[in-house]
């Protein structure tokens, strides 16, 4: 473990590209802001609307067809409300698959310092971090009515 550093903290994204629409109608990110009564509600009415493609015109399409899961991803202090929606849907009778795995992320850092903003060169004084975080992906299986 390094040293701290004092000074303003940046999270990065540790996503490296971008998702594809069937991919991001599929793949559910909690964050530590993320509800969990809110989170349920939106897994579920995503899993329905995958389920009832039938009446959800925009789920017709064939990539949506071949959607076999629903991907809940969280990482470091998200995983504990990960585990219990993966519980939940487990109660439910949904088959759920855990993996578990770690993610490097980049923090940014701006140090303070008591000269004033004109003077200040952001680029300059930025510091960056990599570090490994742990990280957990539930994949919640759709129920298909054939």
């Amino acid at each position: 473990m390094g040293k701290r550093i004092e000074g303003k903290h940046i999270k990065h994204s540790s996503n490296l590209k971008p998702f594809t629409e069937t991919e991001n109608k599929s793949i559910f990110l909690i964050k530590s802001s993320t509800p969990y009564i809110s989170a349920l509600k939106q897994i579920t009415k995503l899993l329905n609307n995958f389920t009832k493609s039938k009446n959800v015109k925009k789920f017709q399409n064939e990539s949506f067809k071949n959607v076999k899961y629903v991907t809940v991803k969280g990482m470091s202090k998200t995983i504990e409300k990960t585990l219990n929606l993966a519980i939940h849907f487990q109660d439910k009778n949904y088959k759920v698959d855990i993996l578990t795995g770690s993610v490097k992320v980049l923090d940014e850092f701006v140090p303070t310092k008591n000269v004033p903003e004109e003077e200040e060169d952001e680029d300059d004084d930025r510091i960056y971090q990599k570090r490994m975080v742990s990280s957990i992906e539930v994949r919640i299986w759709i129920r298909r009515d054939q």
